[in-house]
């Protein structure tokens, strides 16, 4: 294998490989999540090619090396190429530099020096069998998209196709039931609001059900695949349609991306898109603002049946007016002395009690007023979040709680200072239990007498389905692990409202989806701990929020 014509094939080919490399990392998107299923499916086939193609070069180059172990000249750069190897394992485009440099300087040599030997044609058949294949493999690689979308188009012809008066001659198939999708030990099921099975564990994946209105009829529609097949369902079961899926089912932001193209380009829908139950993080009622324009005021909202609420804004910057105007009579006005209410372009926002929470926070004065205009004012670093049966929940910012965010607690309502439970560092309310987490960063369901409603205490309690009172709970001392596509594969129990146990080693649950940060400049440690960090934290939003950013970290 050392005639000049063999060694200029060798060379020719390592050139080759290097231009396979390139393709192969800029051409092909090295991010999984950008890739069908189908075109996955055709990768993987590329890069065993490849595989198997860069092992072969690495033979004959290895072999090249020890031919011309006496000629440094040719050694060298046949060890350069050898380095080739390494992209089987790291397949990052700088590596073409190593083939297509040695295959350069082979060439060159080759023509520049007086090589003697013959030729051997066994060597010359094989190196040219080995440019075919990566040619091959280069064209495979430039057409990976149209050999992808032509599978999904062969296996889609045993699929259902939607018809468009499919819901036309069905009824409403009146199930009120909440269904919960639950992934237990790889499969997918439902379960309704009280725990009960009402779709087996038998899918791949399943996306939390989605109300629709066709021909004036409401039903509930959710993506679920299985051995491959994507199908839209119905609660009862019913196929509506199947298709051959684009998406790996642990991707679940391109599954729900998928339901929502159906919902919209093919069911036609035109309303929101939104599971049918919606969990609900806050408490603050909203009065709606008129649509209209007047000269005399900015806003306008409809307060409550007796009065309308107006903000007039200044235009010198002298602050707002507010002002609680009859609804008979809008000149009849009762001005309501506040430095800031909280209100924008759509809505004013009020306590659940129905009183109006006005903030003056650089005079550290914060209050509200009745539905009759009224002011009661209470002082201090402090913000009152929301009335709560006959207590006020308050959000303490002294800096003697050496708390970032401050701490909570509730105090009663008729003294305003006599505090009733223990102090907490965040808190989600339901209909009748806190979810807290208390100063040791543990959680801890209460009853409304501030005592334990569960025995049990948490690393990380998912509050979205607390409103049907069903508790998704974690303690985090065991590691948690991540697919692919940066989702974590929890190991959740979902509780009733008495604590018992429903389900065990739950790894996803309805639209929750915990992903760590994809950031590769960071260390996973890092981005684990952040994971950690982001997940234990619960959402409930109160009005005035915003006025008290300032207090946090000061």
């Amino acid at each position: 294998m050392k005639g000049k014509f063999v060694n200029l094939c060798i060379g020719s080919m390592n050139v080759f490989v290097g231009i396979l490399f390139l393709v192969f990392t800029l051409y092909i998107p090295q991010d999984k999540t950008r890739l069908t299923i189908q075109e996955s499916l055709v990768v993987n086939y590329i890069k065993l090619a490849i595989n198997v193609v860069v092992i072969a070069t690495f033979i004959v180059n290895l072999i090249q090396v020890t031919n011309y172990r006496r000629t440094p000249e040719f050694n060298k750069t046949y060890i350069i190429s050898l380095l080739a190897i390494i992209f089987i394992f790291l397949k990052e485009p700088i590596l073409a530099a190593f083939p297509i440099a040695s295959g350069i300087m082979i060439i060159f040599k080759s023509l520049k020096e007086n090589l003697v030997e013959i030729d051997s044609t066994t060597a010359i058949s094989i190196v040219a069998l080995i440019i075919t294949a990566i040619v091959i493999i280069i064209g495979v690689s430039l057409l990976y998209d149209n050999i992808g979308e032509n599978i999904k188009n062969r296996e889609n012809k045993n699929e259902t196709e939607y018809k468009s008066d499919y819901f036309k001659y069905i009824i409403e198939l009146g199930i009120e039931d909440i269904y919960i999708n639950v992934k237990v030990n790889g499969k997918y099921g439902y379960i309704n609001e009280r725990g009960e099975l009402v779709m087996d564990f038998i899918y791949d994946y399943a996306s939390p059900f989605v109300p629709i209105t066709m021909y004036n009829k409401r039903f509930d529609i959710a993506l679920v695949c299985k051995d491959g097949s994507s199908q839209i369902i119905l609660k009862n079961g019913r196929k509506v349609m199947s298709y051959r899926t684009e998406s790996n089912n642990e991707n679940y932001k391109a599954k729900e991306e998928e339901l929502k193209n159906i919902y919209t380009n093919v069911l036609n829908q035109t309303e929101e898109f939104k599971y049918e139950y919606v969990d609900k993080n806050e408490s603050m009622i909203r009065a709606n603002v008129y649509k209209e324009i007047s000269s005399d005021y900015t806003f306008r909202y409809d307060y409550n049946e007796e009065y309308d609420l107006i903000v007039t804004q200044s235009n010198l910057g002298l602050g707002d007016k507010y002002e609680l105007a009859k609804k008979d009579d809008i000149n009849i006005r009762i001005e309501l002395p506040a430095t800031n209410l909280d209100y924008d372009s759509n809505y004013l926002y009020l306590f659940s009690n129905g009183t109006i929470p006005f903030y003056s926070t650089e005079a550290k004065s914060q209050g509200w007023f009745t539905n009759y205009g009224k002011k009661e004012a209470m002082e201090g670093r402090a913000q009152i979040l929301d009335f709560v049966d006959d207590k006020i929940l308050i959000r303490d910012y002294n800096k003697r709680y050496n708390s970032e965010a401050g701490v909570i607690y509730f105090i009663d309502n008729e003294t305003k200072s006599n505090i009733l439970s223990e102090k907490y560092k965040d808190i989600y309310l339901t209909d009748n239990k806190y979810i807290v987490k208390n100063m040791e960063n543990r959680y801890q369901v209460l009853n409304k007498d501030f005592q334990k409603a569960f025995e049990q205490e948490y690393d990380f309690i998912d509050t979205s389905l607390a409103h049907k009172n069903l508790y998704i709970v974690m303690n985090t001392n065991e590691g948690i692990d991540f697919n692919d596509y940066n989702f974590a594969k929890m190991k959740l129990k979902l509780l009733n409202e008495n604590g018992e146990v429903i389900l065990d080693n739950i790894e996803q649950i309805y639209g929750n989806y915990y992903t760590i940060s994809n950031d590769k400049s960071k260390a996973f440690v890092d981005r684990y701990n952040e994971f950690l960090s982001q997940i234990k934290k619960i959402e409930y939003n109160f009005v005035g929020d915003k006025f008290y950013l300032k207090y946090i970290n000061n």
